[in-house]
């Protein structure tokens, strides 16, 4: 797809489910979210996510500016509502775990994606679902060049380098999101949503501290993976290639829907193998 520019880098009712959280105690919640910050603080962003939450920014305000590519409809709805757009590009990653639960229940997935626009009322709550759908399809990118494996450590890598390239300014429009439009989103995901593990609130907790922490060393960051480890991880211009696979994909998925390719592809990696069971567009 041809577009013009360069990127700013730096140089209701939802659809029934049998809940089946797993929660703990509120103290020893409280316990493991301490010790689990401690060891994000120190890693970060070395966690499973495929593109980082800066990058997920990035992308969401590049889609702004290809406003003739895209339906008139949703257009106007994310210019309009720009923060709820932006807050669901980054909270698609909020449930720790997710990984492990079957996709019709796991955050990162289509079915979940589709069932969150059925139970939308508003049009901040499509603003905001348009922005975590847009999160799905550039994570499809991602997660199947570099196959999360732990054994690979090669898609972690990739994470960083790619959130290192992205301009600070990124992450101070992240973290300056209000808290009104927070709430009032929080609200809506939290009754739709499946946990693994943690309570939303303390997923939440987590999630805002990798947010907050994700531009520290950028820099150094970038220049330790180039200098030091492994020669696999894609240079800048790949990486920007691959920013711009991304914006094709999101591209594709509004434009076609359930029809569009990228609804074919596991946005936590692997090909599906067979099609999406529902979808919005029929209800």
């Amino acid at each position: 797809m041809d577009r013009k520019g360069e990127a700013p880098y730096a140089k209701g009712c939802f659809r029934c489910r049998n809940k089946t959280d797993f929660r703990l105690n509120e103290e020893v919640e409280m316990k493991l979210f301490k010790l689990l910050l401690i060891i994000f603080f120190l890693f970060v962003p070395a966690v499973s996510f495929a593109w980082g939450p800066l990058t997920h920014i990035y992308l969401g305000n590049e889609l702004f500016s290809l406003g003739a590519l895209l339906p008139a409809g949703l257009v106007e709805i994310i210019r309009r509502y720009r923060k709820d757009f932006l807050y669901g590009t980054l909270m698609a990653d909020i449930i720790i775990g997710k990984k492990y639960m079957p996709d019709n229940k796991s955050s990162h997935s289509w079915e979940v994606a589709f069932d969150l626009m059925q139970s939308a009322r508003t049009d901040q709550q499509k603003a905001f679902v348009y922005g975590y759908m847009s999160h799905l399809a550039a994570d499809t990118v991602a997660h199947n060049t570099y196959t999360v494996d732990k054994k690979n450590i090669g898609h972690t890598l990739m994470e960083m380098k790619a959130d290192a390239i992205i301009d600070k300014r990124y992450w101070l429009q992240a973290i300056a999101i209000d808290r009104k439009t927070q709430v009032r989103n929080d609200l809506f995901l939290e009754n739709s949503l499946e946990r693994f593990m943690f309570s939303f609130k303390t997923n939440k907790r987590i999630f805002k501290g990798m947010v907050f922490f994700s531009v520290i060393n950028q820099e150094r960051i970038g220049d330790f993976i180039d200098k030091r480890l492994v020669t696999s991880i894609p240079v800048r211009s790949q990486i920007e290639e691959l920013h711009e696979e991304s914006l094709d994909k999101i591209i594709d998925l509004f434009q076609n829907w359930e029809s569009s390719d990228v609804v074919k592809i596991n946005p936590s990696g692997n090909v599906y193998k067979g099609k999406l069971v529902k979808t919005f567009l029929n209800s």
